[in-house]
């Protein structure tokens, strides 16, 4: 965003807080649009119905994904087609505020009602951007009965894997979700690895990539011999964790508070007691690993028509405690706000030191070389070399993201096999297309017979992709050829609809 459009955005803001008393009157009639993911949409059509007969605003819901939502705001509200306010995780700030799509904030007396976490994770450029009201991180979840108390470290956690083993009480001490960075965060800041460093003024320092880092290497080697000696194994997800941990065959795990009761019912399935707990440290490292913490917020539009009438919601409406107690799903942010759920107070007791995933653009490009590099480490590949590669793709999709060139990619499992180094690589050169007209990219590639899947994605990483029938975040597009062909893909970067000279529009199946 231009420093021009900031200082307009912040004379605004002031401008609007100064007429809020006056809204409701103004208000009367209108109508404010809002995007919410299918989680939030049915509550907020509940609170919609009072909203309206208390002031007389019409408040009209459309259910959509969170990705689904930012990517359309990005493409099409300036013509005037997106929302007055949307909600969406604290991680899309940077991409959102950076491309002027949304308005700052200013919480006044009512800052003091929010916890510090979640306006922490809202904060870009030294300026809140959203209304948040719930946060997370995921915790240590382990069987008592297997693991009384948790490993001081994670080489602890591998000599407990060997005990389990050898005396046939658990198949594995730990497992973890393959390929996830966002879960193996915890060790990575065990062994005192990061993502991004930090700046003087605390912003997150894109130049600064630590994930191959002597901490970040340090975690690679650890991982690399749980993966060698069988005390961890490749193609693990949630579905496989859970199946064992209930089956009493797997000890500890990583998971957030989205799984909540699916872990009370594993552990009733099972038959034995189970705690939540943070992190285990490193030997001469850090004395505990910590995770990302998240957040979901509030944001006005800028290209909102109404930014009074918005706020106006906002402050008086959805900054009350019975309307974040309602909203509240995760853990609370807003005083005097409770849940009921018993797992809350161990998330948030392994939270306490979270790191704020960084909300900063770059981080879009760290998940897909990070997670190759993930990959790899479980396939018994190298340990150092897989991360020291993914690094080097992580940096080449920041240096794609900061050149403020549009970008556009065909990720996919054919990808090594037309000139990249591997494959679901949204930063190879080789699979890049070319702006053959406004809005048509191209690109011809000569593919092997097979069956293959791939996605499109923008500026080198996963941040905004879209998949089958132009959708954002949306399903692999399949591709079945038969023989070897010469396959020319066409994408509108208008419509995101891909097109190919074998099959056509890919709109389905």
């Amino acid at each position: 965003m231009k420093r021009t459009r900031l200082i307009l955005l912040s004379a605004l803001t002031a401008v609007m807080m100064a007429a809020i008393s006056i809204v409701p009157a103004m208000g009367q009639g209108q109508t404010l649009v809002i995007w919410a993911d299918g989680e939030r949409a049915p509550v907020l059509t509940e609170l919609g119905e009072e909203y309206e007969a208390n002031f007389g605003v019409s408040i009209q819901i459309r259910e959509i994904g969170l990705a689904e939502a930012r990517q359309e705001l990005l493409n099409f509200g300036e013509a005037g087609e997106g929302p007055d306010i949307l909600i969406q995780p604290h991680d899309n700030v940077g991409q959102l505020v950076d491309n002027g799509a949304v308005l700052p904030l200013e919480l006044g007396d009512l800052a003091d009602l929010f916890a510090p976490i979640g306006t922490d994770l809202f904060t870009y450029n030294e300026q809140l951007w959203a209304l948040p009201y719930q946060t997370e991180n995921v915790a240590l979840v382990r069987n008592v009965d297997l693991v009384p108390e948790v490993p001081a470290t994670w080489e602890g956690v591998t000599e407990l894997a060997r005990e389990l083993r050898e005396s046939g009480d658990a198949e594995y001490a730990f497992l973890i979700q393959t390929g996830d960075t966002y879960h193996h965060y915890p060790i990575l800041t065990a062994f005192e690895g990061y993502i991004f460093g930090r700046l003087p003024n605390g912003n997150f320092n894109p130049a600064d990539v630590g994930f191959d880092s002597e901490g970040g290497l340090a975690a690679a080697e650890w991982l690399g011999e749980m993966y060698a000696e069988g005390l961890m194994v490749p193609n693990v997800d949630n579905d496989v964790i859970f199946s064992l941990f209930e089956a009493g065959e797997l000890a500890m795990f990583i998971t957030g508070p989205w799984f909540s009761q699916r872990i009370i019912d594993a552990a009733e399935i099972g038959g034995f007691e189970y705690e939540l707990s943070g992190f285990p440290g490193a030997e001469g490292r850090a004395e505990a690993g910590t995770p990302f913490s998240g957040g979901q917020g509030f944001m006005i539009s800028a290209f909102t028509e109404q930014p009074l009438l918005a706020q106006q919601f906002l402050y008086e409406f959805i900054a009350t405690q019975d309307s974040m107690q309602r909203l509240t799903q995760r853990f609370p942010v807003f005083a005097g706000v409770t849940t009921t759920d018993p797992n809350i107070p161990g998330f948030l007791a392994a939270g306490e030191d979270a790191v704020p995933m960084p909300n900063i653009r770059e981080m879009a490009a760290v998940w897909a070389g990070a997670g190759d590099a993930l990959i790899l480490v479980s396939q018994g590949e190298n340990p150092e070399s897989s991360f020291l590669n993914g690094a080097v793709q992580i940096r080449e999709a920041i240096d794609i993201a900061q050149s403020g060139e549009r970008v556009i990619g065909l990720p996919g499992n054919f990808q090594s096999l037309v000139g990249c180094d591997g494959d679901w690589n949204p930063a190879c050169e080789a699979t890049f297309m070319t702006l053959v007209e406004d809005d048509i990219y191209e690109i011809t590639l000569e593919i092997p017979a097979g069956e293959y899947e791939f996605k499109v994605a923008m500026d080198g990483a996963w941040g905004e992709n879209y998949g089958l029938g132009g959708v954002a975040d949306g399903p692999n597009i399949p591709l079945v050829l038969e023989e070897d062909t010469v396959v020319t893909f066409t994408f509108n970067d208008d419509t995101k609809i891909l097109t190919d000279s074998v099959f056509g529009e890919r709109i389905d199946g």
